[in-house]
């Protein structure tokens, strides 16, 4: 009978004894045995997801971070150190950091094997007094001498070879195994350990069946009382099942759990691979495409998770059926899907753009006695020149960030559209703002340029005062000051949000510290780069700590949009900003990405209503039972709301009436120069 190979490589890491877990570049961990999270009081569906931090505990992890460190460099790590395991008091352990790569050779992350070797540390200390307990391992170990003869073996190993364990008593290595073998696969690690060094290395053997099998060799040096290395501790392990299940692990690094197709990764390295051969001149042009779900999160909310799962699994089957093929498919975010098309050809991009969109009007979603209808807001970005300094300019972020600010074009514009973003092609007056607006960005940083106003929020209730949101601004060469809207929109095409958030918010800092306020708190935006940043976060974290009186005064605001794309260092650094006394806003809710898992993790103080919903309010019942419905899960979460850009005087009374909590716009006041 023939099993299927998933099922055994599942069978063969469930039943083995030692621990086993598999971890991304960002520490995530994706598959784990129970002997592993055990350790830590775990079950495997608990630690699947997390950090290896929140796993080994604040205690452990530090040491273990520098072998981890190694084997994303690419190199195999090994620690020996003792463990606490619940139920068994402290076990010594032997783990190696083996990096996993793809079949091209790229890094996917960890996967760390452990052995208990407790038994065998003790053995070492009293290996002459206590033969027989070495013999008994189940592994194959042996003891050679600095004249590479035996001076004893395992019954292990002796039955590997068909002979008694005493036979080995005095026998020459090179008897055993040959003298070519010897002296190329052999020798060279014996001398390195009998010089002191501890070595460990993977090679390919045939078992006494015939079976080609991995064996994992570990030789460590045998001192004796005087210190002395008198002998080599070798032990041997098949590790054949284990490397099998390792390759798994690199397909399911590159796979989205979900649905089945390429992940966030698979699809960046994808991307990798066509802007360094579009860079060298190996390629004409490729297009890349961003599809954001419309009205996803109304499957959620209203039939729930499961609906939205199969919601989610039946548009990547219909996006690999329609794309066709030579399209590379991936889910890069919640309900976000991302293309890479191999043609720079707009009008070919956009045509497999418009049947997918066809594709997605005639789906439909059948859950118990409700029925959901799919669309979605397309954004593209076709890099295509033939000017090799253009074709220089081009980085993955860059096309990127052209086809995620499409998408963002193509959703603000109502959704279920596509709208196309030419990067490397802009011409005529698209062209020419483009530049001016990147110059006033750039001069502004690099003079310390950015203009800062206030807007003004009240509470709605008492009309008072209660925050001020600081707003940075730039001039252009006219003369005329832009606001928030485009500094970010080309700071974020151009990867300088993370230089913008650091001059604003060091300004705002430093005004606080002054003194030179009314007393109110204040607001500013944080984007999700500048949370990714560890030396912003290093930074600001000494700062506040540095004046205790401060964090009280300041509330960060983070967009909604940038939930979807937030690693787990984001989520820290805002849990330890709000540990200091800050606040966090999530800001512009209401564009339908956060999920409700993401509100109810506690990491928000303030829920801000977006002007989607706030808009029109007076003339739209939708909107109206929509900011209703935004209020009643926020008072359930116990947050506070706030309306933004209230404009209409009028809108006051009926946000009111709705239950939010505070409001800002022009309704309230008019953006202020901040002195």
């Amino acid at each position: 009978m023939a099993w299927p190979i998933e099922g055994l490589h599942a069978a063969i890491i469930a039943a083995s004894r030692d621990p086993i877990y598999f971890c991304t570049p960002d520490y995530i961990i994706r598959e784990a045995n129970d002997p592993y999270v055990s350790i830590g009081g775990l079950t495997r569906e608990e630690a699947i997801g997390r950090t290896v931090q929140e796993v080994a505990g604040p205690g452990a992890f530090p040491r273990r971070a520098p072998y981890l460190e190694t084997a994303l460099s690419g190199r195999v790590a090994v620690l020996q150190d003792w463990v606490a395991v619940p139920g068994q008091g402290r076990r010594f352990f032997h783990v190696c950091y083996q990096p996993v790569h793809d079949g091209q050779g790229r890094l996917l992350g960890v996967a760390a094997y452990g052995r208990d070797i407790t038994d065998l540390k003790k053995a070492e200390e009293v290996l002459r007094l206590y033969e027989s307990a070495v013999t008994q391992m189940s592994d194959r170990l042996s003891v050679v001498d600095r004249d590479y003869r035996y001076i004893l073996t395992n019954e292990s190993n002796a039955r590997w070879h068909g002979c008694t364990a005493e036979s080995f008593r005095g026998r020459s290595l090179v008897e055993v195994v040959g003298e070519e073998r010897f002296a190329s696969e052999i020798r060279p690690w014996l001398d390195r350990c009998l010089a002191g060094e501890t070595v460990e290395y993977d090679f390919h053997d045939m078992a006494p069946d015939g079976a080609r099998v991995v064996m994992d060799a570990r030789l460590q040096p045998f001192r004796n009382g005087d210190g002395e290395i008198e002998a080599a501790v070798v032990t041997l392990r098949d590790v054949t099942e284990t490397r099998r299940l390792s390759e798994r692990l690199e397909r399911l690094a590159l796979q989205d759990d979900l649905t089945g197709i390429a992940n966030r990764r698979s699809f960046e390295t994808g991307l990798e691979r066509r802007v360094a051969a579009y860079r060298k001149g190996g390629s004409k042009g490729f297009s890349v495409v961003f599809i954001d779900l419309d009205g996803f999160k109304l499957v959620n909310d209203t039939a729930g998770h499961g609906a939205g799962d199969r919601f989610l699994q039946d548009i990547a089957r219909l996006l690999r059926q329609s794309a066709g093929e030579g399209v590379e498919v991936a889910r890069i975010g919640g309900d976000e899907f991302g293309l890479i098309i191999d043609t720079g050809e707009p009008v070919a991009a956009h045509a497999i753009c418009s049947r997918l969109l066809s594709a997605f009007e005639g789906y439909r979603l059948s859950w118990e006695d409700m029925q959901f209808r799919s669309s979605a807001s397309i954004g593209i970005a076709s890099v295509a020149t033939d000017d090799a300094g253009a074709r220089q300019a081009i980085t993955v972020g860059r096309v990127l960030q052209w086809a995620d600010f499409a998408c963002m074009q193509a959703k603000a514009a109502g959704g279920h559209r596509i709208v196309a973003h030419d990067g490397a092609e802009k011409t005529g007056d698209d062209r020419k703002a483009e530049i001016h607006h990147l110059l006033a960005v750039e001069g502004a940083i690099a003079g310390n340029g950015f203009l800062l106003h206030s807007m003004t929020v009240i509470d709605l209730a008492t009309g008072k005062p209660v925050m001020r949101e600081v707003l940075p601004r730039v001039a252009s060469g006219t003369g005329d000051l832009h606001g928030p809207s485009m500094i970010r929109a080309t700071a974020e095409r151009h990867g300088l949000m993370r230089a913008v958030d650091r001059l604003v918010i060091n300004a705002v800092l430093a005004r606080l510290e002054a003194g030179e306020t009314d007393g109110l708190p204040v607001a500013v935006d944080l984007s999700a780069e500048t949370l990714h940043s560890q030396v912003f976060a290093g930074q600001l974290i000494d700062r506040l700590e540095r004046a205790p009186d401060l964090p009280r005064s300041l509330v960060f605001e983070v967009s909604e949009s940038a939930l979807s794309r937030m690693k787990p260092e984001a989520w820290n650094l805002m849990a330890d900003l709000r540990g200091l006394g800050c606040r966090i806003a999530l800001d512009h809710f209401g564009r339908g990405v956060a999920g409700f898992t993401q509100l109810r993790a506690n990491a928000f103080d303030f829920i801000k209503i977006d002007r989607l919903l706030t808009a029109g309010l007076a003339g739209d019942p939708v909107k109206r039972a929509a900011v209703s419905g935004v209020v009643g899960l926020a008072e359930a979460l116990g947050l506070p709301t706030v309306a933004e850009y209230v404009t209409e005087p009028l809108h006051l009374d009926i946000l009111k009436g709705l239950g939010v909590t505070y409001a800002q716009g022009h309704a309230v006041s008019r953006p202020q120069a901040w002195c």
